[in-house]
């Protein structure tokens, strides 16, 4: 039997009460506690989603100016985002295609080996070669959708740029469905989203940065990129595939149309009794393969 239930905290109150033996999420206030209570029934594992911070690429401010999009990338401490604010197990994204695809390896932001000082060093380098400084400060709004844990994020955002580049950040939060809108009506300077691989491939992430892609919210536009795409879908040589994939991924990290902060995780709470759960990075778990142990 399968139950919705709109909110994780209830969710989780009817797992604890024996309610429910299986849980679709884990609330982030609830996490560690869990791992404290019940370690053996908290399970986490890789998941085909991206957490990213937008640019409006029809913004002059920031489609004519590459040096500032990649200033503002570098200077997010993404550690401090996974450990202290989200915390259930996300790791930081240095790529735009998250592990766990078999055979294809990631490619990363040339500044991912670097520390976090280092990045902050580079970040007002590049601000100050994009046109800003004290006299001509960096200002901009950040639009992100209603919740707890994005504006926590959107707080901690605006601190960093804050604090290492003397960025002057209004925050807007809106229902989901108006920041979509207002993203496709080009409304928006830099906006909060995430991207869900509907397939087990990396150009379900890399699509959406395609010219005629209807999910391309930024409106980025590369001819090369878009070149790269076209070649790796005529291609029927899987290792080759997965080559051209690769290099179309270099090339939008190099033009930081959108910012990736995290990968997010899969995470639920599964009783001792639940027989047939594997952990996949669709977190698909089909009731014909499950089973409950008789009540001890």
């Amino acid at each position: 039997v399968h139950h919705v239930t709109s909110q994780p905290l209830a969710e989780l109150n009817r797992y604890r009460a024996g309610e429910l033996h299986t849980t679709r999420t884990i609330p982030p206030g609830m996490f560690r506690q869990m791992q404290t209570e019940r370690p053996d029934e908290v399970r986490v594992s890789k998941s085909m989603t991206i957490y990213y911070y937008g640019f409006n690429m029809k913004d002059p401010k920031f489609a004519n100016n590459p040096k500032l999009r990649q200033a503002l990338s570098l200077a997010i401490d993404r550690e401090f985002i996974t450990e202290e604010i989200v915390g259930r197990g996300e790791q930081p994204a240095y790529s735009w295609v998250p592990p766990g695809i078999a055979g294809y390896d990631p490619r990363q932001l040339p500044y991912a080996r670097l520390d976090q000082e280092a990045r902050n060093r580079r970040a007002r380098e590049l601000l100050r070669e994009a046109g800003f400084d004290e006299d001509n400060p960096l200002r901009f709004e950040l639009r992100y959708n209603t919740s707890d844990v994005q504006q926590s994020i959107a707080v901690a955002l605006e601190s960093m740029w804050r604090e290492v580049l003397g960025a002057e950040v209004t925050l807007q939060n809106e229902e989901f469905q108006v920041l979509i809108d207002n993203i496709r009506q080009g409304e928006t300077e830099v906006f909060r989203l995430s991207w869900i691989g509907d397939y087990v491939d990396p150009q379900a992430f890399l699509k959406i940065f395609q010219s005629d892609e209807p999910s391309n919210l930024t409106g980025y536009v590369s001819a090369e990129f878009d070149e790269l795409m076209r070649d790796a879908s005529e291609q029927t040589d899987a290792e080759n595939r997965f080559i051209m994939l690769g290099e179309a991924e270099r090339t939008v990290l190099s033009d930081h149309p959108a910012i990736p902060i995290y990968f997010y995780v899969n995470k639920s709470m599964v009783s001792p009794r639940v027989r047939g759960w594997g952990d996949n990075v669709m977190n698909y778990h089909y009731s014909h393969h499950l089973s409950l142990t008789p009540q001890p």
